[in-house]
């Protein structure tokens, strides 16, 4: 069974979400502690050690970044449950292992109870990084500073400005990073495309995604070619070449 805090100061919330995986998820769960504030829900934490906290973004106290920043080491995955705004949704998109819109939709929470249980068949290894991560790249204004980028051997922790380009092949991905650097993660393109294309980057070809803040030029043709600050020339497919010159009206 998977050891399970549920952190939210709103006690019906509370009540429906522990309903919801008896009923749906009998067996899998075991709820072991709850809390309504950051200091009871980290108290719940040390002495639980639990596998899954259900953490609420925005609690009377505090955030739920208040309850991860209490501790040295996150050994325990967390799955937020927020009515944030978007910018939050897509930081935890980067770094979180998942979140929860509220009111929870029985299909939501059942997607991403299936996502875990495989998530936990694997090594916990990289879950304090992931979150710590998490933590930093929130700020008032949303930016996203960094991306956790997951391959065959684990992860690596990527900054946003250091990506040049993304190259698909299949069912990977080949980062081209600042410094001739090259991860491969093992991600398709279209996921990265979700994530990446509010944050200053085009997918300019079926498969080829491009930082516009490292273009330095381009050359007119069929669909053309862009010049990016690594010296590479990277093609422009004719149906999304509109699209690239529309950055630069």
């Amino acid at each position: 069974m998977i050891r399970t805090i549920l952190i939210d100061d709103e006690e019906d919330a509370r009540f429906l979400l522990k309903n919801q995986l008896n009923r749906h998820f009998k067996g899998k769960f075991e709820i072991c502690g709850e809390a309504d504030d950051v200091d009871e829900g980290v108290a719940a934490i040390k002495e639980h050690k639990p596998d899954l906290v259900f953490l609420d973004i925005q609690m009377k106290t505090g955030t739920g970044f208040d309850v991860l920043d209490a501790f040295d080491e996150v050994d325990f995955e967390v799955i937020f449950i927020t009515a944030f705004h978007q910018f939050a949704l897509e930081a935890f998109k980067f770094s979180a292992f998942g979140y929860l819109l509220k009111p929870i939709k029985t299909r939501d929470l059942s997607a991403i109870v299936e996502k875990l249980e495989k998530h936990l068949d694997a090594s916990k290894s990289n879950v304090n990084t992931r979150l710590k991560v998490l933590v930093e790249n929130y700020g008032d204004n949303g930016d996203i500073q960094k991306l956790i980028v997951n391959n065959i051997d684990g992860f690596q922790v990527v900054k946003i400005q250091d990506i040049i380009r993304l190259e698909g092949d299949r069912n990977y991905t080949h980062f081209i990073l600042n410094g001739r650097k090259k991860i491969t993660a093992s991600k398709s393109l279209g996921e990265y495309e979700e994530l990446l294309n509010q944050y200053g980057f085009l997918r300019v070809h079926q498969s080829t995604i491009i930082s516009m803040r490292h273009v330095e030029g381009y050359q007119r043709g069929d669909g053309g070619m862009v010049d990016m600050t690594d010296g590479a020339s990277v093609k422009v497919s004719r149906n999304r070449k509109s699209e690239f010159l529309k950055r630069f009206d």
